[in-house]
């Protein structure tokens, strides 16, 4: 039980915003604003977690992990109270039932939809750099349903119990309906259910610098820093999704744009975002097999994978009015390592099991802009708008739900 489980929760909890990939939502660029002009823009970012690529590279549905078979023996396992342990067994071994024979099915209905709205201020300090503030604001919306399906045998033996002790019965069929919820009860979480919220995200500020441009290709270089604001996520929570990871990154990306001819660019990024290391409270997983446990350490020492990517793409623009864009990413992002002093170090090392990832994506844009057109007093606002489609094709322990995004610019 405590197996499956996990799975769910290692694919909701690599949230957009916080140290896991996540398919690209935008195009690089090596433009910056002049000197003294502001830009004010709102972007939207929607997508939902319903599927991923598990450690293997297979894609996996996010509820898939919950439908398992399940023994007597495991039953019994999840259950705290050793007098009715000890009576159940009792039981079964009177009537000759072998505690390795299945018992049942468990099952879930999973479904979380994820909408982000980053509102973002600009300014061109000078013809070379341009700085920025983001705060993203998160909302989610968790569905969960869960329960179990006794094996004909199971309703039988239910029933012949009934007739000896109807208290205890009702007692073990409130168990059995859903053994999930009977799993995570006796752990000391709080109860898997349906939540909808909205919350802010980490803080990041860019600073970006024109470190060449010419005739054949232009060079930017963009620093980007986060901060720490978002909530954290809750630990008495088996499923959390959170708007950012509570810990200080630092990103780096060079972009460098070829012009072909006056309507075509191609484009190349890289980038690398460094991780850095802080303490956070944390339950210590028993074992890879065991996730869920009661023990949990309120300093534990964590060190977030750093990751980095490489982006190949092109723009192509029939007018000044309106451009097409596609790009090609592939990233890497390194284990996490987690540490402390309340249990050994392999059960530490369990945080960081399926943390790696790898991912390859491609990215599809279409954006408009009125710039052109207010230059010639035609069109009486600056602005320009982009809608986008992000998709991971291929990778291990990421999310491959399209990822959706929008974004509208004003400039004064």
């Amino acid at each position: 039980m405590k197996s499956i489980i996990f799975g769910f929760v290692l694919v909701l909890s690599m949230s957009a915003y916080g140290g896991g990939l996540s398919a690209p939502f935008s195009m690089g660029s090596t433009k910056v604003l002049p000197k003294g002009i502001r830009s004010f823009q709102v972007s939207g970012i929607i997508t939902t977690v319903d599927s991923w690529y598990n450690d293997t590279g297979v894609t996996s549905g996010v509820a898939e992990p919950f439908s398992q078979q399940l023994s007597y023996a495991r039953l019994l396992k999840a259950e705290k109270s050793e007098n009715l342990k000890l009576n159940v067994e009792s039981q079964l071994a009177n009537k000759g039932v072998d505690l390795n024979t299945i018992a049942g099915t468990s099952y879930a209905d999973i479904n979380t939809r994820v909408v982000a709205t980053v509102p973002t201020f600009a300014y061109g300090l000078n013809e070379n750099w341009t700085i920025a503030l983001a705060v993203p604001i998160v909302y989610t919306n968790l569905d969960v349903a869960t329960g179990f399906v006794g094996s004909e045998q199971l309703q039988q033996l239910v029933s012949d119990f009934s007739k000896k002790s109807r208290k205890q019965t009702k007692l073990i069929e409130s168990k059995l309906q859903d053994v999930i919820a009977t799993e995570i009860s006796n752990k000391g979480y709080k109860p898997l259910v349906d939540e909808e919220k909205t919350q802010v995200g980490d803080l990041t500020m860019v600073a970006k610098f024109l470190a060449y441009k010419g005739l054949n290709a232009s060079w930017a270089i963009t620093n980007k820093f986060t901060f720490p604001t978002a909530k954290t996520n809750d630990v008495t929570k088996v499923v959390d999704p959170t708007a950012g990871d509570g810990q200080f990154d630092y990103g780096v990306t060079s972009t460098v744009v070829v012009p072909v001819n006056a309507k075509l660019n191609l484009i190349q990024e890289i980038g690398y975002t460094f991780q850095f290391s802080d303490t956070r409270e944390t339950r210590i997983p028993i074992s890879e097999a065991e996730r869920l446990s009661s023990d949990t350490d309120y300093g534990a020492s964590r060190d977030l994978g750093d990751s980095m990517f490489n982006s190949f793409g092109a723009q192509l623009s029939p007018n000044e009015s309106i451009a097409f864009g596609a790009t090609y990413t592939i990233a890497y992002k390194q284990r996490d390592q987690w540490r402390g002093t309340q249990a050994s170090a392999d059960r530490y090392r369990v945080l960081g099991f399926q943390t790696e990832q790898f991912m390859q994506a491609f990215y599809f844009q279409t954006s408009v802009s009125s710039i052109d057109a207010y230059k010639k007093k035609r069109f009486p606002i600056p602005l320009t708008a982009t809608v986008g489609v992000g998709k991971v094709t291929d990778g291990r322990n990421i999310r491959n739900d399209p990822l959706w995004s929008m974004n509208m610019s004003m400039y004064f």
